[in-house]
């Protein structure tokens, strides 16, 4: 049985997808919707290991304004649905497979792009890492 499902949210239409998908196969479960800010090095808070929760309606001067987009985002695809939002800082699959394992998530919905060959190595792949780096289910939205 799945109780509570991680989404990893991004300012991308895969974010969206990857919500409404974990909305509509997990319609019992607690979804928290978790964007990670990476911010420069010099930019880094002396504790990178907060975590944010709140309620995506009252968010007030949280984040930059990508994060904003990104719960905006959030409100309209979850409609009357609650959903839990994390904002975490620095690097994306390293702050979701530690959040992952810290929170005991039962499933981990992520978007991908699918990306192959060079352009995977170039860019890297925060769905694959974090696939290759936890044993919680998970699922590409693609």
């Amino acid at each position: 049985m799945v109780d509570t499902v991680l989404v990893a949210m991004d300012d991308s239409p895969l974010g969206r997808e990857a919500l409404a998908y974990a909305l509509d196969t997990f319609p019992d479960a607690r979804i928290v919707a978790a964007h990670v800010a990476f911010l420069e090095f010099d930019m880094l808070p002396t504790d990178t290991e907060e975590v944010f929760e709140a309620d995506p309606n009252d968010l007030g001067g949280v984040g930059d304004e990508t994060a904003q987009s990104v719960f905006a985002t959030i409100r309209e695809t979850a409609g009357d649905r609650p959903v839990a939002v994390s904002f975490l800082t620095g690097e994306p699959d390293d702050r979701l497979v530690e959040y992952v394992e810290s929170e005991g998530f039962d499933e981990v919905v992520l978007g991908t792009h699918g990306r192959e060959g060079v352009s995977r190595l170039l860019i890297g792949s925060v769905a694959e890492s974090v696939v290759r780096r936890t044993d919680v289910p998970t699922t590409l939205v693609k």
